[in-house]
């Protein structure tokens, strides 16, 4: 992968991250940065040789001067918010790809791969942020301080199942669970939104915080996903919503869920008592299956 790379950036920490970090690496590494207007960190502006900001649907432009700049390896790196998707005004090149390769529908998953495969189809190399950034995949294991109780164990265990359920159906990547019962699952409103909704439920129930244990948020792969395209993501943000909704434990799947700021992250979890945690499967079927 010494190609030159280009960054194709959304919303989020992560697009700035990985760019500061490509910039650390080489200088004449990351040659291009593509960003989206009401979407992207203006302060990407600093971390490439070349930066075009564009509008969502804008496919020929970007196109054209990824091309221009001689980026050959594309990363896309970071969120856009579904109501602007709905507010898009695509050029013809956008359009084409829709009537191509959207028939079917505009869920999440369809739209990324069809992204990528237009993108592969012209010649690009699409790659994941943890081909270049492998320390922010989750590690299998309790990460933080406190180890989960018996009773967050079980919710850790039920949340996986019901997450991995969610995503076949690419409704979303993750769920709050508490005493069984699935609190909260996220949709279209994003993560931070499911876990403030959840957080009022928990309050009306009168589930927050107690010595038996807490509500468990609970974030995995979907099982079709191109893990080179979104992946599920959480960081000290993350964290600092959780606390808020009074959800003590955050559980996300092992090499497949990155943290963003890992170290940033563990100490918010140690500082305020959390839970984090890296599952994979192992963790579900050792209890369900064997006892």
């Amino acid at each position: 992968m010494n190609a030159r790379v280009g960054l194709v950036a959304g919303s989020g920490q992560l697009p700035l991250l990985f760019a500061r970090a490509m910039r650390r690496e080489s200088e004449s590494r990351l040659v291009a940065i593509v960003a989206h207007e009401g979407e992207s960190d203006p302060a990407l502006a600093a971390c490439a040789d070349h930066l075009l900001w564009v509008k969502l649907g804008q496919f020929e432009r970007i196109l054209s001067f990824l091309r221009e700049h001689g980026a050959r390896d594309l990363v896309l790196v970071g969120g856009i918010r579904k109501s602007t998707i709905w507010r898009a005004r695509p050029d013809r090149l956008a359009l084409g790809m829709v009537f191509k390769r959207l028939v079917g529908g505009m869920d999440d998953d369809r739209l990324l791969r069809a992204v990528a495969a237009e993108l592969e189809e012209r010649g690009f190399c699409l790659r994941s942020v943890t081909d270049f950034m492998p320390e922010l995949l989750a590690p299998r294991g309790v990460l933080s301080r406190r180890e989960p109780s018996e009773a967050e164990w079980a919710d850790i265990r039920h949340g996986w199942r019901a997450a991995k359920g969610l995503g076949a159906l690419d409704i979303g990547q993750g769920v709050v669970v508490r005493r069984g019962m699935v609190v909260a699952a996220e949709a279209m409103e994003g993560t931070d939104a499911m876990l403030a909704r959840a957080g009022g439920l928990l309050d009306a129930r009168g589930w927050g915080w107690s010595g038996e244990g807490s509500a468990v948020f609970v974030k995995v792969v979907k099982p079709m996903q191109d893990r080179r395209l979104d992946l599920p993501t959480i960081g000290p943000g993350t964290l600092e919503s959780m606390i808020k909704a009074g959800i003590r434990v955050a559980a996300v799947e092992a090499g497949g869920a990155m943290i963003v700021d890992p170290e940033a992250t563990r100490s918010v979890a140690d500082r305020h008592g959390l839970v984090l945690i890296g599952i994979d499967a192992a963790d579900v079927v050792e209890v369900t299956g064997g006892g």
